[in-house]
């Protein structure tokens, strides 16, 4: 077994890239999923030939204001299930996907408005609805620690926190 052997490809030429795949003996589907990079999502598919194991990790970027790409599904089946995971995710449109139903999250009425939870945008509720220790100032007397945020917390998600 060795190790992916990477390929970055164009989003126009994915379809085409993981159309290769199988002739060349890359017929199962390992992972499928995607990176938020801000300004763009990586969409990586990591395909695995049976017979010896051999790995090929695919990749590609598409623009997070538009993020659509065309399914693999059609030409590598397993690909289906990882491809509704990343779409409802990250907000990714696979065009031609045969059931692009949400697969884990429950259907909510501001679902056209929310940002995916994977992408960098997404606020994280818990920890913001939740106290953090950093926040706590000190008891009286003692010089109060200057207040933090949670990781993955932006300040513009929590109103009154870095305002002085």
């Amino acid at each position: 077994m060795t190790t992916p052997g990477a390929r970055s490809v164009e989003r126009t030429d994915w379809a085409s890239a993981v159309a290769r795949l199988p002739a060349e003996g890359f017929t199962m589907v390992d992972l499928l999923t995607a990176i938020d990079r801000t300004d763009h999502l990586e969409v990586i598919a990591v395909v695995v030939k049976p017979e010896s194991g051999d790995r090929v990790l695919l990749r590609t970027s598409v623009p997070a204001d538009q993020p659509e790409i065309t399914s693999a599904s059609a030409v590598l089946p397993g690909a289906a299930w990882h491809e509704r995971e990343t779409a409802e995710m990250f907000g990714i449109r696979f065009v031609g996907h045969p059931d692009p139903r949400p697969l884990l999250l429950r259907p909510t009425d501001e679902a056209s408005e929310a940002v995916p939870p994977l992408r960098k945008a997404a606020a994280l509720e818990s920890r913001v609805e939740a106290t953090w220790p950093g926040a706590v100032t000190g008891e009286e007397g003692r010089r109060a620690r200057r207040p933090q945020l949670p990781p993955g917390v932006r300040a513009e998600w929590m109103p009154g926190v870095g305002e002085r």
